[in-house]
């Protein structure tokens, strides 16, 4: 019961988070074509909005050390979630605005995985903590598959405006329902200043925190070689929550409440695919083994995938859902076994630095991975050359962790 308080309100902050950042790219094709108010966003303009987020998110990402050194973890989420709710309300109301909308989203997101990590790490009891990780980690495609599921339902009752506002919202509610919980908390897993002082704002002092992480990335290759995987994996995760619901209106002439739920389907599976994979990488597979299954599975979900754009063919509804099942599970599941390796593999008592450090590479890849395929998908090879492309990246990325794997054993 210690930890399962932490463990609930961790996992709702995450999952809240995700569905802030993912608010803009499924509501745009929901209500783009009905709406005068609402901005009309081609699949390169939702690249960009991503790339504005997530670069948001590199910085926040970067500095949550030094918040939760500040603040704590708990009071560094509420800030996050409050930073998140503001983009929101600024995205409902000044369209024009969507870049820093998106920048303030990212900044408010960034700082969720450290936060919680440096609360459960030391609240929950070592024989639970692979267990008590998967689950935190589903808090990212649940708060995806409550975009998919919600979002297109509250558009079509209070369209653009009334749903940012209404998310908006619900993150402050989530961060004041955590206030309960926050001194005891805080006071628990805060590291503290000598004296209790904070020490002084010095620019200097900014940039080496920044600067720290990264560092530590660098001066390992196994950290190295884990961030590159997660810098084509993140690309291809945030492409698929981002244009599913554009993919399959366009290319599939599919409702748009059918596409959400599809989307909300596809985020289930990565939901399970966590704690499933995680439980595997624990008692039967390598954890490098497993990651290079999951990269190759997602290979074949994204030719497939790409396949069905290419000859425009919508499928059985059932074998859709299956099809992006199995893609979420995959592209939105290996996140928990990677950031047990990371921890892993990084020196003693530099899990947290190694764990913002790859984050931040994460975020990166989508900075450039979700833009990438945007534009690919708005010219003329559309959405088939886009999933292509994420086939070939894949195959390359299971190629390179069995290599990496083998060589390690």
């Amino acid at each position: 019961m210690q930890s399962f308080f932490p463990l609930l309100v961790t996992l709702l902050i995450q999952a809240f988070s995700a569905l802030a950042l993912m608010a803009v790219p499924v509501l745009v094709p929901v209500v783009a074509a009905v709406e005068q108010a609402a901005p009309r966003l081609s699949a390169a303009g939702i690249g960009a909005f991503l790339l504005f987020a997530y670069l948001g998110a590199v910085l926040g990402s970067l500095s949550a050390g030094s918040w939760v050194e500040r603040w704590g973890a708990i009071r560094t989420s509420q800030v996050a979630l409050g930073v998140s709710a503001a983009g929101l309300a600024l995205a409902a109301f000044t369209r024009d605005a969507l870049p820093l909308a998106a920048l303030l989203i990212g900044m408010g997101y960034g700082p969720i995985t450290p936060a919680s990590s440096h609360v459960l790490i030391r609240t929950t009891p070592a024989p639970r903590l692979n267990l008590v990780f998967s689950i935190k980690q589903t808090g990212v495609p649940l708060g995806v598959a409550l975009s998919g599921f919600s979002i297109p339902l509250l558009a079509a009752g209070t369209g653009w405006t009334g749903t940012l506002l209404t998310l908006a919202l619900a993150c402050v509610a989530v961060a004041l329902a955590a206030q309960p919980i926050q001194p005891a908390l805080d006071a628990q897993t805060a590291t503290g200043h000598p004296g209790g002082v904070p020490a002084a704002f010095s620019v200097r002092r900014v940039l080496a925190q920044l600067a720290e992480p990264l560092a530590v990335i660098w001066r390992h290759r196994a950290l190295r070689a884990l961030a590159a995987v997660s810098f084509v994996l993140s690309g291809i995760q945030v492409s698929l929550s981002s244009y599913l619901v554009s993919y399959l209106t366009q290319d599939l002439a599919v409702t748009a409440v059918l596409a959400g739920s599809v989307l909300g389907l596809s985020q289930m599976g990565g939901v399970m695919g966590r704690i499933v994979w995680g439980f595997l990488s624990d008692h039967l597979v390598a954890p490098l083994r497993m990651l290079g299954t999951l990269a190759l599975v997602i290979a074949l979900s994204a030719g497939a995938t790409g396949a069905l754009a290419w000859w425009h063919v919508a499928p059985p509804t059932l074998v859709l859902a299956a099809l992006m099942f199995v893609f979420g599970a995959t592209a939105s599941g290996w996140n928990g076994v990677y950031l047990a390796e990371v921890a892993r593999q990084a020196p003693p008592g530099a899990a947290g630095k190694a764990t913002s450090g790859t984050l931040a590479v994460t975020f990166l890849g989508v900075i450039l991975g979700a833009p990438l395929f945007g534009l690919v998908a708005a010219s003329s090879a559309g959405f088939a050359a886009a999933f292509g492309m994420q086939a070939v990246l894949a195959l390359g990325v299971a190629v390179l962790l069995f290599a990496f794997g083998a060589r390690r054993r």
